[in-house]
């Protein structure tokens, strides 16, 4: 799991004037199953799958050489962020970037990578309307092909206040159903792992109810049924991002002295 950000956004800082270490959820998406294309799919496993948030499904390539999933948006809303979930780009070393359609050029808006693992990875750059933007993919052999599962592209939405106690990132938050073995004298005979996934929650406070009703509230509304994109600390841990989503429904409550808004959001999901 990992978030890479793109030198020039780096240089700039955020164009909403918070700082790139901010929570961000990637729950905005403009992928459809008729927006996104590949260079090629394999006959089963078509890239439109690629717009199911059900990880199960998959877009797989069935040829080698440079590969690219293309999403073309509707060129007025502005995006920041491509996110990928399901993949094999580290497990099969396919180093990816990230290209967005400008001034008729296709330009590299996120620099080549190699991901650390196989996890969600969010790939995010300057706030910006671009008519197609896309992932760049460079596949050795023919041994050695991408897949994926999610794609997500669109706009982030960016926490007014950081984090910084009270959570557990989600490649820690492991939580395991387990079935295990014993003998009628109690005898230890071993385990089977039934199911895992990733459990975590995100205290926010001191939120402003302007803040909360323009930016909290559409994603409440529209993104809990969802599964999104979630970094708590994107700048200082790129390696903790995950792919989650809501189990519980927020209640925000304001809080003394100040009246500013403090609340939960307990997540699920895979890291």
């Amino acid at each position: 799991m990992s978030l890479v950000i793109s030198s020039a956004l780096v240089l700039a800082g955020a164009a909403d004037g918070l700082s790139l270490d901010h929570p961000v959820i990637g729950w905005h998406n403009v992928v459809t199953s008729a927006t996104i294309v590949a260079t090629n799919e394999d006959a089963n496993y078509p890239a439109s799958n690629l717009a199911n948030p059900a990880t199960h499904l998959e877009w797989r390539a069935n040829n080698d050489g440079v590969q690219y999933l293309t999403v073309t948006t509707n060129e007025v809303d502005p995006i920041d962020y491509l996110a990928v979930a399901g993949h094999n780009f580290f497990s099969e070393a396919i180093p990816t970037s990230v290209e967005g359609f400008i001034d008729g050029v296709w330009t590299e808006i996120v620099e080549e990578v190699m991901l650390p693992d196989d996890g969600p990875a969010l790939y995010r750059f300057d706030l910006q309307s671009l008519s197609q933007v896309r992932l760049k993919m460079q596949v050795a052999s023919d041994s050695h092909l991408p897949r994926a599962a999610v794609v997500y592209v669109g706009k982030l939405l960016v926490i007014e206040r950081r984090v910084y106690v009270g959570h557990t990132p989600l490649p820690d938050g492991i939580k395991t159903s387990v079935a295990n073995g014993r003998s009628e004298t109690g005898k230890f005979l071993g385990r089977i792992v039934l199911g895992q996934w990733r459990e975590s929650t995100v205290p926010l406070s001191l939120i402003s109810p302007a803040w909360f009703r323009t930016y909290m509230r559409p994603f409440l509304r529209d993104g809990r049924d969802l599964p999104f994109f979630f970094g708590w600390r994107p700048q200082s841990y790129p390696r903790e991002i995950g792919l989650g989503y809501l189990v519980d429904d927020p209640a925000p409550a304001p809080v003394g002295p100040s009246n500013l808004l403090a609340f939960d959001l307990k997540v699920s999901g895979i890291a």
